[in-house]
C-alpha cells in the first residue's frame, strides 16, 4: 500500500522548488498589476540592480559574519546574501518613489502588454536571484549520494555571475574574480551535504544546523 505514500522530504523539496516560484508569480501579477508598466519597470531595474550588489558583495560579508561567528559557517551565505539584497532592494525601492513621483501612462494595449511583460522579467530576475540564493547558497540540506548535475562548473548562472564579477563587478584590484577554479557547485553540494548529515544526528534547531569545526581561511566560491 504504497501507491499514496507521502514522504516529508520530498514534500519539502517540492514545496521549495514548484511552490515557492508559484507564489512569487501569482504574487507579482496580483500585487504588482496596479502600478502599471511603468511603475514596474522602475522596480525591475532596482531588482536587478540589487541583485548585482549581493553577487558581488556576499562573499566578503559572509566571511567577516563567519569569523565572528564560527557556528553559522553553514547558513552564513545565504543570510549574507539576501541581507544584501533585500537591504538594497529597500534603499533603491525608497528612492526611486522620491525621484518618480509620476506615474506614466501609456495607450491601453501598450500598458496591458508591456505591464506584463514587465511582471514577467520581474519574476524572472527574482526567480533567478532564488535560484542562486537559495539553491546553491541556501540552508536545505542534501543526501549523501547527491551529485552535481551536469559539469560541476557549467550552469548559466555560475556563467554569468563569472562574467560580471571579471567586468562591471570587477574591484580595483585583479585576481577576485568570482569562481576562478569553476568549483562553486561542488563546494556548496559538500556544504548542504554536511548540513544534512549535522541535522541527521543532532536534536534540536540550532544544533542542526550548528558547524562545529575550523572557518576554512578562504570562502566561497572565488
Amino acid at each position: 500500500m504504497t501507491l499514496f505514500a507521502v514522504s516529508i522530504l520530498m514534500m519539502l523539496y517540492n514545496i521549495y522548488g514548484y511552490a515557492i516560484p508559484i507564489v512569487i508569480l501569482a504574487a507579482l501579477y496580483g500585487f504588482r498589476w496596479k502600478a502599471g508598466m511603468w511603475g514596474n519597470c522602475v522596480t525591475l531595474g532596482c531588482v536587478l540592480f540589487s541583485a548585482l550588489v549581493a553577487f558581488g558583495w556576499w562573499e566578503d560579508v559572509a566571511h567577516l559574519l563567519a569569523q565572528q561567528a564560527p557556528a553559522m559557517l553553514f547558513i552564513v551565505d545565504c543570510l549574507a546574501f539576501w541581507t544584501l539584497f533585500i537591504v538594497s532592494l529597500l534603499i533603491l525601492d525608497t528612492a526611486t518613489r522620491g525621484m518618480s513621483t509620476i506615474k506614466v501612462k501609456y495607450n491601453d494595449t501598450v500598458e496591458k502588454v508591456g505591464n506584463g511583460i514587465a511582471l514577467f522579467l520581474l519574476f524572472a530576475s527574482l526567480f533567478g536571484v532564488h535560484i542562486f540564493a537559495n539553491g546553491h547558497l541556501g540552508m536545505v540540506g542534501e543526501h549523501s549520494n547527491a551529485q552535481v548535475s551536469g559539469s560541476a562548473g557549467t550552469n548559466a548562472a555560475m556563467g554569468m555571475i563569472r562574467m560580471l564579477s571579471a567586468g562591471n563587478l570587477a574591484t580595483f584590484t585583479p585576481g577576485n574574480q568570482f569562481d576562478d577554479r569553476g568549483d562553486f557547485r561542488q563546494k556548496h553540494l559538500l556544504r548542504r551535504k554536511s548540513l544534512m548529515s549535522n541535522a541527521a544526528s543532532n536534536e534540536g534547531p540550532w544544533q542542526q544546523i550548528q558547524y562545529t569545526g575550523t572557518v576554512p581561511a578562504r570562502r566561497g566560491g572565488g
